[in-house]
């Protein structure tokens, strides 16, 4: 492991930063890392900060502006990153470096036998205004629970019937069983789930909302506003502002996003890797 990145803590000076807390970055992973087990952070002290997770491939990194255009120390990360054992990592970093650090990291994953496979921007939203008015019967939205059957088949058969569109079919039985561990919550009718929401990575002052899905044959109904609308007022109850990511290329995400309230913050670069043949 490269030394020039430590261990740190919550503790750390480089979170007392004006710029730090500025950065879109620190509403999900990085700030609620800090006081998470799921992780590792690793700092130079003054300039980067990057999250490890002890399970899974998702890396965030911050950087400090100023690093832009610093080849040396982008390089730095590149190496840290290639000298830790996650496989085919997928890398999340401010979009202001992102040219430059793709550009290395592209060269640094082959000697790991990976290829850069994909490069894609994210809409970091915040969400400003007050409680929003329910236009729905609040009793069609319920909070899943893992121990309940009934809801454990609503999950199971919602997302039987999203499994072609999310390409699961390999994965499915997992993929239920991750989602029945998420603070989940379904639009119920007639005993059938037609869309749900994800809430997640909680900090001081925000609470990530990390998905809403709608069943195919219900969508452009106005489901997925009265579920987004629900969440943010359930976020709103506990003091805090929602935030969430989207691609900014999902142009109907965008426009639900947009309607419900939320303004685009900053953008965020992601690259995918997969093993080379």
């Amino acid at each position: 492991m490269a030394t020039l990145f430590e261990r740190i803590n919550g503790n750390d000076g480089i979170f007392s930063g004006s710029e730090y807390k500025n950065d879109a970055l620190l509403f999900n992973y990085i700030e609620s890392a800090r006081f998470d087990e799921s992780a590792k952070l690793y700092s130079d002290h003054k300039n980067a900060v990057i999250v490890i997770p002890d399970a899974g491939n998702r890396v965030w990194i911050w950087t400090a502006s100023s690093m832009k255009k610093d080849t040396s120390k982008l390089i730095d990360i590149c190496r840290f990153l290639r000298d830790t054992d996650i496989s085919k990592p997928e890398i999340y970093l401010k979009q202001e470096i992102s040219a430059d650090f793709s550009d290395m990291y592209a060269i640094t994953s082959l000697e790991l036998g990976y290829v850069v496979k994909d490069e894609l921007s994210l809409a970091a939203f915040v969400y400003d205004g007050g409680e929003i008015k329910e236009t729905y019967d609040g009793e069609t939205i319920i909070h899943i629970d893992k121990n309940n059957p009934e809801h454990v088949r609503l999950v199971t058969e919602f997302y039987r019937a999203c499994c072609d569109e999310f390409h699961w079919n390999d994965k499915f039985d997992r993929k239920v069983a991750e989602y029945l561990d998420m603070q989940l919550y379904a639009y119920v009718r007639d005993g059938r789930m037609l869309a749900n929401a994800v809430i997640g990575g909680h900090t001081d002052d925000y609470i990530r909302l990390k998905s809403i899905a709608v069943l195919k044959d219900e969508r452009r109904k106005g489901i997925g506003y009265q579920m987004c609308c629900y969440i943010i007022n359930r976020i709103l109850s506990c003091g805090k502002k929602p935030v969430l990511y989207t691609h900014i290329k999902n142009a109907g995400a965008m426009a639900l996003f947009k309607k419900s309230g939320f303004r685009m913050h900053d953008k965020i670069y992601l690259i995918k890797t997969d093993e080379t043949d």
